[in-house]
């Protein structure tokens, strides 16, 4: 999976970066199980895509081994279940969901403890950044993966403000278990404008130092989007 920094570069989050020869070459070089992570977690594979080694393998430019061991890191992952030679997108129960909320919950509330102790400057700006970009994002105009990927940018400048890489990772992983999931919790009307002004708080707590109240803040970011997210499961079924 990329790493956070690789998000913050562009001044235009939704806007797809078309890429050199040079940097194609340097994708084809990323192990497949991060190549694969990342279009899951743009959008680029769903669950209508087939999941087959056979399929990844002509799509990734690859042979069937490299294939076979990125399915087997992905079950590991708990994001896929594998049939065979095939695999689909792993469902959640509500249980589970809960499950990844409350850990998510802890997680984002230490990302921004530390965050408000260790960040430099830079960090700071890359967050003022992103959240210029999201202020200028309508959530009635613009397309849900757009809200996504500016909401995960900016957890992603947050868990590298922390310099903490052990949170770093834990997020990254739990990233990908509620980025999978149906729907958004940034679709339903209101929560756009809500986490934004959530994001604004956080990044002024970071700033002033203020470690509790950065991670009270994000406490109950990550707790709003994880009551939405099971009244969406439960409506849903």
């Amino acid at each position: 999976m990329r790493t956070p920094e690789r998000h913050l570069g562009g001044a235009t989050l939704a806007a797809e970066v078309t890429m050199t020869a040079s940097e194609q070459a340097d994708e084809s070089r990323r192990p497949l199980h991060d190549r694969i992570c990342e279009d899951l977690l743009s959008g680029r594979l769903t669950a209508d895509d087939r999941l087959s080694e056979h399929a990844l393998s002509a799509r990734y430019g690859v042979s069937r081994t490299p294939v076979r061991e990125a399915l087997v890191r992905l079950e590991q992952d708990g994001l896929i279940e594998r049939n065979g030679t095939t695999a689909r997108l792993r469902t959640r129960t509500p249980e589970e969901i809960n499950d990844i909320y409350r850990a998510r919950t802890w997680l984002e509330q230490a990302i921004a403890e530390d965050a408000a102790e260790r960040r430099g400057e830079l960090d700071l700006l890359r967050m003022e950044q992103l959240l210029e970009a999201e202020g200028r994002l309508d959530a009635a105009v613009v397309e849900p993966g757009d809200l996504m990927r500016a909401n995960r940018a900016f957890h992603d400048a947050l868990a590298v403000a922390a310099h903490n890489v052990a949170l770093a990772d834990l997020q990254a992983r739990l990233t990908m278990q509620v980025a999978r999931l149906p729907a958004t919790t940034l679709s339903v009307p209101g929560r756009w404008q809500v986490a934004h002004e959530q994001h604004l708080a956080i990044l002024e707590h970071v700033r002033a130092g203020n470690r509790t109240e950065a991670g009270l803040i994000a406490r109950q970011h990550m707790s709003d989007a994880r009551d939405i997210r099971l009244a969406l499961s439960l409506r849903d079924g």
